[in-house]
């Protein structure tokens, strides 16, 4: 048993939709039009080429480590710290622009304030939620 399973061919039947199978054929002229020949540019190689590449990217999904983080994930992050620095400097300025004038320095106290923190968080999940739709 274990000889016939070396000899025989490994094949798989696969039911393709019309509806793919138009694009196939779509993809197929356009190699024929390149100048492939129809041994190469044939439905057959052309479905077989895409699942080759759909089971590289499969595999790639699967080992990806869960640790590493996306491109959109590094981005955010990115965004959330110059958000934050923005918010806190303009707070910090507004501190020393205020204590120029000892009797404006009441006006800020909202930054001294333990919601104020709070408060910045909110507002560049907001300013994220922007950019990150």
């Amino acid at each position: 048993m274990k000889n016939d399973d070396t000899q025989r061919r490994n094949r798989v039947n696969l039911t393709v939709p019309f509806s793919l199978l138009e694009k196939v054929d779509f993809h197929i002229e356009k190699k024929l039009e390149d100048g492939e020949s129809r041994e190469t540019a044939n439905r057959s190689a052309f479905v077989l080429e895409m699942f080759k590449l759909g089971l590289r990217v499969y595999e790639n999904k699967i080992n990806k480590d869960a640790d590493q983080m996306t491109l959109d994930q590094k981005l955010e992050l990115i965004a959330h710290n110059v958000i934050t620095s923005a918010f806190i400097t303009e707070g910090i300025f507004g501190i020393l622009k205020e204590t120029s004038d000892p009797s404006k320095i009441i006006k800020n106290e909202q930054l001294l304030d333990p919601e104020w923190p709070k408060a910045v968080q909110e507002r560049v999940a907001g300013k994220l939620k922007n950019y990150f739709k």
